[in-house]
């Protein structure tokens, strides 16, 4: 796990402070009505932008790279990138509400019977895992590459002052176990995915650690711990998975369990925000 000692860190300096205080905390407990006041979690949002900026550069050169695979008509090339790119992707999608219309560019869903609506990910997924094509996909490609291009260039001036971004990564994970883990893609990447969405849990943990409860932040630490080991389970390379496609029914539900108690966790660190 990419951030572990920082976290375990965090969280021991966390209870230790909890136990020096709770006395205090007790005598001094506010009204409910005060309580109740809307959370500010903006700081936190701002820094869990910070983490992800330094990936802006790759994802641009790796996108380039898949654009060029495509308009080379190297369609094994492409394929294998694909995934690849797509968790660059993954781990910023608990910002995605702050840049929406760039996100429906760059990874809007494709409707069946309008698939030439639709641009980025999804579109060129469909030409190269659909139909195993790449001749028609080329400008579609050097699309996907400008929208990428214009989120870097914006990056660091989108406003997330609005964004819960631990919220938004329950929302994230329920999408997944619901959604994507029940109904795979074509490009079977799902493992890439979740694997990229857990990175990004990590960083919500270090990010949030002094916010939250230390049991809630514990149990996120624990359920993290666990998806990882079963995505490892599944690593045929460096940062290469199985296809999705090729899971039994009960490995299916393996990874769709350990995905939603990461997203449980999540939720209740988001519930204990002080």
């Amino acid at each position: 796990m990419k951030n572990s000692k920082k976290i375990m860190t965090a969280l021991l300096a966390v209870s230790v402070l909890a136990a020096c205080g709770q006395k205090e905390e007790e005598q001094k407990a506010e009204p409910v009505e005060q309580q109740e006041a809307v959370i500010d979690v903006s700081a936190e949002a701002e820094q869990f932008k910070s983490l992800l900026a330094g990936e802006m550069d790759s994802f641009v050169t790796d996108t380039e790279l898949l654009a060029t695979a495509i308009n080379e008509g190297k369609l094994e090339d492409a394929q294998k990138l694909y995934p690849l790119v797509t968790m660059y992707y993954e781990r910023l999608q608990p910002l995605a509400p702050s840049f929406q219309e760039l996100d429906e560019k760059i990874n809007g869903d494709i409707v069946e019977g309008k698939e030439t609506d639709t641009t980025g990910f999804q579109r060129i997924a469909y030409g190269l895992f659909g139909e195993k094509k790449t001749a028609g996909y080329e400008g579609i490609a050097e699309e996907l590459v400008a929208d990428v291009k214009s989120l870097q260039a914006d990056f660091a001036t989108i406003d997330v002052s609005e964004t819960n971004v631990l919220a938004s990564a329950v929302t994230m994970f329920q999408d997944m176990e619901n959604t994507r883990l029940t109904s795979p893609s074509i490009a079977g990447n799902e493992v890439y995915a979740v694997k990229a969405q857990t990175d990004a849990a990590e960083d919500l943990m270090e990010v949030f650690v002094p916010r939250v409860s230390t049991e809630s932040a514990e149990a996120a630490s624990n359920a993290i711990t666990k998806l990882n080991e079963i995505v490892a389970y599944y690593e045929v390379g460096k940062e290469d998975y199985v296809n999705y496609n090729l899971f039994t029914t009960k490995q299916e539900q393996e990874l769709i369990t350990a995905v939603t108690n990461v997203e449980a966790a999540l939720q209740q660190m988001n519930e204990s925000i002080k």
